[in-house]
């Protein structure tokens, strides 16, 4: 009786539902190419189209159970139909094929359960507790018969398993398939394994995990079943495989059989291969004018496979090195028992004695006649080397002697019949030969000589000193006269000039005149290799005793032509030298310097004692870190995480330099938007400073800077940039830029006027000092603290770790997580919506259209003239995705995201929730505004409209619980904003930039919240919007390394990059 193939069978063969999914994709893609029945077989085969082409077999056994077969990875990794096999079964059931109807007896189990205990060794719960299995491996080494007698063919594998006494596994292929698919396997009618009840030891469950791979592959490359070579009771096992065998085998108790004569019942040893370790006995023996050398191979050793990985001589296996195993390959190939090995003229064997019989005495004893031996001198070698320099070139005699005979390896030695053999170092011999090989020597006479004088100098510094422990070396006074050590080892000493704050640097090299010091101080500069003194000696500058003085030069980014031996440097560039160098002299004031910003909360500044605040610890070390910049004339960036108070610890070092009668006054430079919120905060926590808002019309701001009395002056950067002049003849003991991105690019003349302001210190607020690239950061470090980086080419020749470490000690970054332990749990996540067909219709549309015109730019080579075009489609396709209104005029077409939005505000509020929406589209905030009203929803609504200090007021009245919903434009609520009321923050849409997210989500999740807060992204399903979230993650890599999450840029995208954007 037969059965067509229904769609219920193909889901149980399926190994998920997922899997099921995927194949019905292929199937309907129409990619199940060249179906064949195979009748001798009875077997379906076809070509599957994904990555690669796959081949798939399902197979009909017998009994009308189907197996089934795929070359792809996941066939290999999990068990039942991959998506290649449920495609092709798919296929075999639109063409009614046909099979014998029987119950689920297929390969894959009916059962998910089944599967998961088999794949995963899940087991039921059981009380008593499971009792180890002892395991004995049973070892047959069996060597090849004939020519190859000492070889050994192939290795049989045996067990024997039991409780309390051990039992022969009749059937290892059975037994060992039963361990993989946790199923019992009976021994006897007394003893069984049962997976419930036994387990092992957990180095025999890595027997057994090496024991599966290696079936594997055997069945994989000869597509038989497993043990297709072995007998039940043996597993045969290739000996090429032995190696791999070893160090999991040896520590089991393991019974070896060589030949099935000899059996060890102790463990089988693995052990390197040492010197001590003899397989061979050779002898040597005079035979008229030539020595004869026989070999002959100790009993019980066999070489393992022909690559001679490992050798086995009684009951240990040797593994053995690359050279070793070459060594017995040759040696094996030229034996043949009771044959000699080789034989050596008289006029070779000193050479022989030299070269060859050292390795043979690595592998075996090595006897001679006595005749020979009383010819053989054996004595240490003493090498030297006498290097003289005259006319520009080096001179170098090399000898090695041997007692009372000495040898030169330039010169002919050769041996006669009855002349004393010299037994000669070969291997040291050859150490220093190799060494001088390096150089274009040239062989004069008995002597080397060599030529220019950058090669002489590079010989005799670098590679002479390798010689020093193979030879003696004697150099003349001339040759002495071209090298240069000084006395002391050179020094940098540095102290800081009190009234100016400037560094004080010195430079001392023992024996070098101060004229001379600069220009090795400019040769090191240049990072050249060797100077010439005026003395006509040379330094080599790489050695490390001058890895301080070198250090210090390039880390001061002082120019050539500027360096001294004495020279003055910013105060700031003490933090770039390293001071575990030897030879770099700090004085007190720099040290302490050093350890109050590295560790600004063991400082000694105390809190001002009128700041009407109470400091968190993290907030006191932020103060701290600030005050000791300060007073050194420095500056940095207080980066903290958005919400931990960097307006607070910056209010508070104000303060705290009004307490100490400093005198002078401060700028605060802050987004328009914030402005009233920063004399709001000032007086609130140091009611005592005198504080003024420069603002509004020219005269107002004219009459506001007019208060000269005033302690901190406030104003925003557009204006700033108007009222430049104004400032021109004004000192500022501080200055303030509070969202420092806003002074990101270099050429912009808001950032040209804030350089131009004079200020003792200058310090930045950002949580995202690095928006897009590196390059802001040099901009913003070029405003806060000149000259850190060097110029703008040095900056990006820097790795990311030089900037780093450049940069640590000016930046003061601290996360939420790491410092508000008690601040509650945020939640993020992402919810897909679909985009209704209507809209789709619309979102295709634009991305054909977007394609056609994004591969002409490519094609005409206009992408870069055509790049504003093609954003401006890209920006439509995300206006799309959130509704299409926003793109085109069809008043009847609805959005997906919004139904959900709404459903999802609606739920949301009759559970009590307070929700905070942002979006980057001011007119989609419109059409929610729109239906916020239909629906009778209070809510209150902030962009780029609202005057500053009406957003103060809608901030104030929602965080005191009126209205329970918050519309907010993105960029203009993302920055100087506490919305800790609410506790759900709604992303409406993707903006590419993700610290544009995370800032306006940390309007809510701050310093202050006491809710839990919920984060949610509303992204349309197979659109750009996915893209974009795979786009944040691929760039941002490279900021990260340096200081933060980094984040993408609209305008930066390459052509490709787009190109991926569109594809789907």
């Amino acid at each position: 009786m037969t059965t067509v193939l229904s769609e219920f069978l193909i889901r149980q063969l399926a190994s998920s539902q997922a899997t099921y999914t995927r194949g019905v994709e292929y199937y309907q893609a129409g990619l199940v190419e060249h179906v064949h029945y195979n009748e001798l077989y009875n077997s379906y085969e076809a070509d599957v189209v994904g990555t690669h082409i796959y081949e798939v077999e399902i197979d009909i056994e017998e009994d009308g159970s189907l197996d089934f077969s795929c070359d792809c990875e996941a066939s290999y990794s999990y068990p039942g139909a991959c998506k290649h096999v449920v495609a092709t079964l798919l296929e075999l059931q639109e063409r009614g094929a046909t099979f014998s109807k029987q119950k689920q007896t297929i390969s894959k189990k009916s059962s998910l359960l089944t599967e998961f205990k088999s794949v995963q060794k899940w087991k039921q719960p059981s009380l008593k507790k499971k009792q180890t299995l002892l395991v004995e491996f049973e070892v047959n080494i069996m060597a090849a018969g004939g020519y190859f007698q000492h070889m050994v063919n192939y290795i049989q594998l045996g067990m024997k398993v039991g409780e309390n006494r051990l039992y022969v596994v009749k059937d290892l292929y059975a037994f060992l398939k039963a361990v993989k698919e946790n199923r019992s396997y009976a021994f006897t009618n007394k003893f069984a394994f049962q997976p419930e009840e036994h387990v092992f030891k957990e180095e025999d469950e890595v027997v057994f995990d090496l024991i599966f791979r290696l079936l594997a592959v055997e069945e994989h490359h000869t597509r038989n079943t497993y043990g297709h070579k072995s007998t039940k009771r043996h597993l045969l096992i290739p000996a090429v495989y032995m190696h791999q065998f070893l160090d999991v085998l040896a520590p089991q108790a393991t019974v070896l059989h060589v030949d099935s004569l000899t059996e060890y019942k102790e463990k089988l040893n693995v052990s390197t291969f040492e010197k001590t370790d003899k397989l061979f006995t050779f002898t040597l023996e005079q035979v008229e004018d030539m020595v004869e050398l026989q070999a002959h191979l100790l009993p019980r050793v066999l070489f393992i496979d022909e690559e001679f990985k490992c050798v086995l001589k009684e009951d240990t296996v040797y593994k053995l090195t690359e050279e070793q195993a070459k060594t017995l390959e040759i040696l094996s190939k030229e034996y043949e028992p009771d044959e000699p090995l080789d034989f050596i003229p008289n006029e070779q064997l000193e050479s022989f004695c030299s070269e060859v019989l050292p390795v043979l005495s690595h592998y075996g004893t090595v006897e001679m006649e006595e005749r020979l031996k009383e010819k053989i001198d054996q004595k240490p070698l003493q090498a030297s080397l006498k290097i003289d320099y005259e006319d520009e070139e080096l001179f170098i005699d090399v000898s090695f002697r041997y007692g009372h005979e000495v040898r030169n390896p330039f010169t002919t030695n050769e041996t006669e019949t009855n002349q004393t053999i010299i037994v000669r170092d070969v291997e040291k011999e050859q150490t220093i030969l190799h060494v001088l090989d390096q150089f274009p020597f040239e062989v004069e006479g008995h002597q080397l000589v060599l030529s220019r004088i950058d090669t002489i100098v590079e010989f005799l510094y670098e590679h002479l000193p390798q010689l020093k422990p193979y030879a003696d070396i004697f150099l003349t006074r001339d040759a002495k006269k071209l090298l240069f050590q000084p006395a002391a080892t050179p020094s940098v000493t540095v102290d800081v000039e009190s009234e100016s704050n400037w560094l004080d640097v010195t430079f001392s090299i023992d024996g070098i005149s101060d004229e001379e010091i600069i220009d090795v101080l400019r040769a090191l500069y240049n990072k050249k290799k060797y100077h010439r003194l005026s003395n006509g000696a040379y330094i080599h500058l790489e050695e490390e005793q001058y890895t301080t003085v070198s250090k210090a030069v390039q880390s001061l980014g002082t120019s050539a032509k500027d360096l001294n031996k004495s020279m003055n440097v910013p105060l700031h560039k003490a933090f770039s030298l390293d001071e575990s160098q030897t030879g770099l002299k700090l004085s007190k004031k720099i040290h302490r310097l050093i350890q109050d910003v590295q560790s600004p909360e063991f400082s000694e500044w105390s809190i001002p004692t009128r700041l009407q605040a109470d400091l968190r610890s993290y907030q006191e070390t932020g103060y701290r870190w600030l005050r000791t910049l300060a007073k050194s004339g420095l500056g940095g960036i207080l980066a903290d995480d958005m919400g931990l108070g960097k307006t607070l610890q910056t209010i508070t070092y104000l303060q705290a330099e009004k307490e100490a009668n400093t005198n002078g006054k401060s700028l605060i430079i802050a987004p328009a938007s914030v402005i009233y919120n920063w004399e709001k905060e000032i007086k609130r926590f140091a009611p005592e400073l005198d504080v003024v808002v420069i603002a509004g019309v020219k005269s107002e701001r004219d009459q506001a800077r007019a208060l000269l009395e005033a302690d901190v002056w406030i104003t925003s950067y557009p204006l700033m940039q108007r009222d430049f002049k104004a400032y021109e003849e004004i000192t500022f003991e501080s200055l303030v830029l509070d969202e420092a991105q806003a002074i990101k690019n270099e050429q912009a003349k808001t950032t040209k006027a804030v350089r131009a302001i004079k200020a003792s210190s200058r310090f930045a607020l950002s949580g995202t000092p690095v928006e897009n690239r590196l390059d802001e950061l040099y901009t913003l470090m070029q405003t806060i603290l000149p000259g850190l980086f060097g110029t703008k080419k040095q900056f990006r020749d820097r790795s990311n770790e030089e900037i780093a470490k450049r940069i640590r000690p000016f930046i003061l970054r601290r996360l939420k997580k790491d410092v508000l332990k008690e601040l509650p749990e945020k939640m993020e996540s992402v919810q897909y919506t679909d985009l209704l067909p209507e809209q789709k219709k619309y979102y295709l549309a634009q991305v054909k259209q977007l394609k056609s015109d994004v591969d002409n730019a490519i094609s005409t080579d206009q992408f870069q003239k055509k790049r504003i075009e093609i954003l401006a489609g890209l920006t439509k396709l995300r206006q799309l995705c959130c509704h299409p209104r926003l793109v085109v005029e069809d008043d009847q077409v609805e959005s997906g995201k919004l139904q959900r939005l709404l459903e999802y505000v609606e739920e949301g509020m009759e559970a009590g929730q307070r929700i905070v929406i942002f979006s980057q589209f001011t007119s989609m905030l419109s059409i929610i505004r729109t239906e916020f009203n239909e629906r009778g929803w209070e809510f209150f609504y902030l962009d780029g409209q609202t005057p500053a200090q009406e957003r103060l007021r809608l901030a104030d009245q929602f965080n005191q619980g009126e209205n329970s919903l918050f519309l907010v434009s993105l960029k203009a609520g993302g920055t100087g904003l506490n919305l800790t009321g609410g506790d759900t923050v709604i992303l409406y849409d993707t903006w590419w930039n993700p610290a544009i997210e995370e800032q306006a989500a940390d309007r809510v999740y701050r310093f202050g919240q006491t809710k839990n807060v919920q984060v949610i992204k509303l992204i349309a399903n197979g659109t750009i919007e996915e893209k974009i979230l795979a786009l944040h993650e691929k760039k941002k890599a490279l900021v990260d390394a340096v200081i933060q999450p980094g984040e993408q840029q609209i305008s930066s995208l390459s052509a490709d990059e787009i190109k991926e954007l569109l594809n789907f």
